[in-house]
């Protein structure tokens, strides 16, 4: 965990040395590889300008879920050609990561390389690197380049061909980028047992890493090389011998590595593992990189974003948060004691609530409508924030039948909130007897289906016995019934 938060920091402490007023000197300062690495942290395989899927659905938002679950890195997985098609979203990709503070690695799937490897065809390869490296040859030191994505197929048994196409490759890349992070990767899906085979290209200049594989489809009950059953001693070794070669590989080159994908269930073939089973499995492979300091992307983020509804999956939310969660969060007046911190550190995490700035989240301040109507407006899909956000949340309240936007500072009450939130849910019916409660015969007519329904759901719970309808609603109150609303529904 001290190595997490210490990554955590040093990205922290570098991102804002690499603040837009610094941009124009950051093109001065490559990063070096060690650094690189350290900075990388955790982060994921993305398809967003893989499929066409991916393409069409990719936002900016996307970027900012990420960032606010805690990844510091994605890796890029493109396999088109290098056209203008291909460059109308890579473009918008690589400029959201480097503003949104996301480490963005480009990486070229290469398939008919891999699975012709003529020289017709490692030209192609290296044509495109030619035109990717030319167009972003200005672009941030944070940007690197994973030349190839998982050698398989034809080459593997061909490590004396793969030196020479990583020889080719560099070549190019470097008549642009003289000192920009390139990553090669070994024979055999990445294995790192072949990181020994890899020879160094002349022009790799120290700018330098490998990329490779290990549980890349997942573990698998039956597979000896990949087995993971229960996390016995011997399975937990195969992961671990793993790690050991990286490591050594390291010390005797200098040149640092990256894990570029392993998944935490055997997601390709079906997988037959459950949560809890995936849970044990990704908490001891992601202690066991992080022991090691090396770095990963998990693979992939169709198993655990919806791209559609820019929300992280629930289902897989347990496994998602214990990858890539913060062990704190960044406002100073939130205790980690606290009783609404679980609460709060969920829909921060889910982008659906902020603080009142950077560093403080104001718990105990009333919550106004106008803040109310930005939370619901972002659960609902609505890309809020700047200076118009208010105005731009109470026009969405209005046209989604949540509010009618009168007084946008007043602060809200218990019974107002559950209100806003019953028709934000589709004002769905309710048989709950509210006479268990002592004040029960305090709630407005208008409210008691809202309060009946937010009781029923276990959405508001009392206190001591009591439901207090006319009560103001504080921001850590409203963390803490926006989180069970947000898991339950």
């Amino acid at each position: 965990m001290i190595k997490r938060i210490l990554s955590l920091l040093l990205t922290a402490m570098l991102l804002a040395c690499l603040s837009s007023s610094a941009f124009a000197a950051e093109r001065n300062n490559p990063i070096d590889p060690w650094t690189y690495q350290s900075l990388l942290g955790r982060g994921m395989d993305v398809d967003w300008c893989k499929t066409r899927q991916g393409m069409e659905t990719y936002d900016r938002q996307i970027v900012e879920n990420f960032r606010d679950m805690g990844l510091s890195h994605v890796r890029i997985r493109v396999k088109d050609d290098a056209d203008e098609q291909l460059f109308s979203v890579l473009d918008r990709v690589i400029d959201d990561c480097l503003d949104c503070g996301v480490i963005p690695v480009l990486a070229y799937q290469a398939d008919d390389m891999k699975n012709q490897p003529t020289q017709k065809n490692i030209d192609r390869v290296a044509d495109w690197w030619q035109t990717v490296a030319e167009r972003y040859r200005d672009k941030s030191y944070r940007l690197s380049f994973d030349l190839v994505i998982e050698v398989t197929n034809a080459l593997n048994d061909k490590p004396e061909l793969l030196n020479d196409i990583y020889e080719q490759l560099v070549s190019v890349v470097r008549k642009s980028n003289h000192d920009r992070i390139l990553m090669i990767s070994p024979r055999l899906r990445s294995d790192s047992a072949y990181l020994s085979d890899l020879e160094i290209p002349s022009d790799a200049n120290g700018y330098l890493m490998a990329e490779w594989h290990f549980y890349a489809a997942g573990p698998s009950k039956t597979n000896e090389k990949k087995l993971w059953t229960t996390g016995t001693p011997a399975e937990r070794q195969l992961v671990q011998s793993k790690i050991d070669k990286a490591l050594q590989w390291q010390r005797e080159t200098g040149i640092p590595t990256w894990v570029g994908a392993w998944m935490p269930g055997n997601y390709n073939d079906g997988n037959d593992y459950t949560l809890d089973e995936q849970l044990a499995f990704a908490s001891f492979v992601a202690q066991a990189l992080e022991d090691a300091s090396i770095p990963f992307a998990v693979n992939s983020d169709t198993k655990f974003y919806d791209r559609v509804e820019k929300r992280w999956y629930s289902e897989m939310l347990p496994l998602t948060m214990e990858l890539f969660q913060p062990e704190s969060l960044p406002f100073s007046d939130v205790p980690e004691g606290a009783w609404y911190y679980d609460s709060l550190l969920y829909v921060y995490q889910n982008g659906i609530f902020s603080g009142t700035s950077a560093t403080t989240f104001s718990p105990y301040q009333n919550m106004t409508r106008q803040q109310l109507w930005t939370v619901l407006g972002r659960m609902a899909g609505e890309k809020l924030s700047g200076s118009g956000v208010y105005s731009a949340a109470r026009s969405w309240a209005i046209r989604a039948g949540v509010s009618d936007g009168s007084d946008p500072t007043g602060t809200l009450s218990r019974q107002q909130l559950v209100m806003l939130l019953w028709r934000f849910a589709g004002e769905p019916t309710s048989v709950q007897d509210l006479s268990g409660f002592s004040d029960a015969a305090q709630v407005s007519s208008y409210a008691k289906k809202a309060m009946s329904w937010a009781v029923e759901n276990q959405i508001l719970t009392g206190s001591g016995g009591c439901l207090l309808p006319h009560g103001t609603a504080t921001r850590a109150q409203v963390a803490a019934i926006l989180s069970r609303f947000s898991i339950g529904s």
